[in-house]
């Protein structure tokens, strides 16, 4: 990859709640690339860590890896696409030869590479590259998914956090007439009532923190909310499987096993910023299981994880969009995060719309 002569705008996180807008190069895309216009970046949960201070961030990165956009220009040898298409994007690059790509599970390819996932958690092995808080970005080919008409950007944007929950849903094994306990309703906790609604659960319980997230949690399909202060009187013998959701500091690993009964299944999807305790005596016990999940994967044979996301953004396009509380222009992402980690604006997903 290059770049040209004409300049483009980019967001840089270079300090806690510091957000900089400055020039940068527009990119060119070389062999098997595409350069793909940003329409739509969501802020991610994870995002809003480093934008604490929780979690170290890197100030040459751009964040953004939730993203849809129309393609501007297509590398050499790019087939299957062309110049306006449409497409929402899975950013991560992968060798796609190693015995990890060819069963799908890329994220243990030791080439990966996250776009815009500011992760850089001690051991975590991924490298990362600028992300999508910006005009325009460079992905391979190989990474677009093509966004229906009918489907706006803000929609296509949504496909990256759905997937996560998808994945981790199909990783726990969530099955017809089940019960599932959601902790937490932020954009994961709710695209998780969600998957775990389209893999048949029938009964979707969801705690909340604030008022908003009560309703949003209803609208995309919950059974019935409850305040997170009282969800452990929810009792064991009826919950399948907790989905975790909070992550950061909190305890609610912990609270998840006191959910389950017997042989019950706990998901951790929050990301953690550091340890937390875990009654291990009661995981042997109650021969529970704890499965955690990450991102996304392509399994041989079967559609990928963000081919389900979007069969469930299109057959639920009004509940999926109900997600979305804000939207702000590319120079104004400063406000966005802010928006973004103040719950009491309201705030579920906001996105930036460049």
């Amino acid at each position: 990859m290059t770049a040209d002569m004409s300049g483009m705008t980019a967001v840089f996180l270079t300090d806690k709640a510091k957000i900089e807008l400055r020039e940068a190069p527009k990119p060119v895309p070389g062999q098997g690339e595409v350069l793909v216009r940003v329409r739509a970046c969501g802020i991610c949960g994870s995002d809003l860590h480093f934008y604490h201070g929780r979690l170290p961030s890197r100030a040459d990165i751009s964040p953004g890896h939730e993203f849809a956009g129309d393609i501007a220009e297509l590398g050499e040898g790019v087939d299957g696409f062309q110049e306006g298409d449409r497409v929402a994007v899975e950013p991560y690059k992968f060798c796609r030869e190693c015995s990890y790509c060819r069963a799908g599970h890329y994220l243990e390819c030791s080439e990966r590479v996250a776009i815009g996932a500011l992760v850089s958690l001690s051991g975590s092995g991924v490298d990362i590259c600028s992300g999508a808080l910006t005009e325009y970005i460079v992905v391979p080919s190989y990474t677009l998914y093509r966004l229906p008409d009918e489907l706006d950007f803000v929609l296509g944007a949504l496909m990256e956090p759905l997937a996560a929950a998808v994945h981790g849903v199909h990783l726990a094994e969530v099955s017809e007439g089940e019960t599932v306990c959601v902790l937490g309703s932020g954009t994961i906790g709710l695209m998780s009532i969600l998957a775990a609604r389209a893999a048949g659960a029938t009964n979707v319980i969801a705690s909340y923190r604030h008022a908003h997230q009560a309703a949003a949690a209803l609208a995309v399909g919950a059974s019935r909310v409850v305040k997170s202060e009282e969800i452990d009187d929810l009792g064991p013998e009826q919950i399948d499987v907790v989905i975790e959701t909070v992550g950061g500091a909190a305890q609610t690993p912990t609270q998840a096993l006191g959910l389950i009964g017997p042989r019950g299944r706990v998901l951790l999807l929050g990301l953690f910023t550091q340890p937390v305790q875990l009654n291990v005596q009661r995981v042997m016990t109650e021969q529970a299981r704890i499965i955690g999940g990450n991102a996304y994967c392509r399994r041989p044979g079967q559609p990928t994880d963000y081919d389900a996301a979007l069969t469930i953004v299109r057959a639920e396009a009004d509940r999926a969009g109900a997600i979305i509380t804000h939207r702000f222009p590319l120079d104004q992402t400063a406000e966005a995060f802010a928006t973004a980690a103040d719950k009491s604006t309201g705030s579920i997903k906001v996105q930036v719309c460049p």
